[in-house]
């Protein structure tokens, strides 16, 4: 039996509520049997994560325990080297023949995929849902041609194939920032009911205060 599996890499520096909820719409508009968030090691485009990754991976774990269809992916954690995704699609499908993944971005990647290491083999191993970020539409950059070339109206259609479908979701918005969360994280004033309820899982919150991370 196929399992189908979402994949939503990142740094996760800190993990917030809109990756915790963009994960969770995926899981539940999709029928996905779980959705992972994979942390990585050392971003290939990217500034180096603050934190650890380790650190980054207790965060998640810590947000998603409410979640059961929600699973911390470690494959990318351990690695010295940058993280791609098409070699971590190579070691999943390895490791798990029996399952069809979907690789989760948001619209504003897909505006630029073209740049990805190998792009195109990445539709080899997966498909992709396309997740609406602000500022950002399938008018912009390489959307169209992705969309005109390997774009499908709905999830059935993408599950007719094993990988290469790009489906585009109308998930509710949420323009939240890490980079932005942690400067706020660094301000003396730090208003810390105000900052929890809106982006931070109360959880999170503790663990970046007792492990006094992103201080200034």
């Amino acid at each position: 039996m196929i399992k189908h599996i979402g994949i939503l890499g990142g740094t996760f520096d800190p993990v917030h509520y809109g990756h915790i909820s963009c994960a969770n719409y995926v899981q539940q508009h999709c029928g996905l049997d779980e959705v992972r968030l994979m942390p990585c090691h050392l971003p290939a485009h990217r500034e180096t994560p603050g934190v650890s990754a380790e650190q980054r991976a207790v965060m998640v774990k810590l947000a998603i325990q409410l979640y059961p269809k929600l699973q911390l992916e470690r494959l990318e954690l351990d690695k010295h080297s940058p993280s791609y995704t098409i070699d971590s699609l190579k070691l999943l499908t390895a490791n798990e023949p029996n399952s069809q993944f979907y690789f989760i971005i948001g619209m504003d990647s897909l505006c630029y995929f073209r740049q990805w290491k190998d792009w195109q083999n990445i539709l080899q191993y997966a498909h992709l849902l396309v997740c609406e970020r602000p500022g950002y539409s399938a008018d912009d950059g390489d959307a169209p041609f992705m969309l005109s070339h390997y774009g499908v109206t709905d999830i059935k259609l993408q599950r007719q194939a094993k990988a290469g479908c790009i489906l585009v979701l109308k998930n509710p918005l949420a323009d939240i920032s890490a980079s932005e969360i942690r400067q706020q994280l660094r301000q003396p004033s730090l208003n810390i009911t105000s900052l929890c309820t809106k982006t931070l899982d109360p959880a999170v919150l503790n663990y970046i205060q007792t492990q006094q991370l992103y201080q200034a």
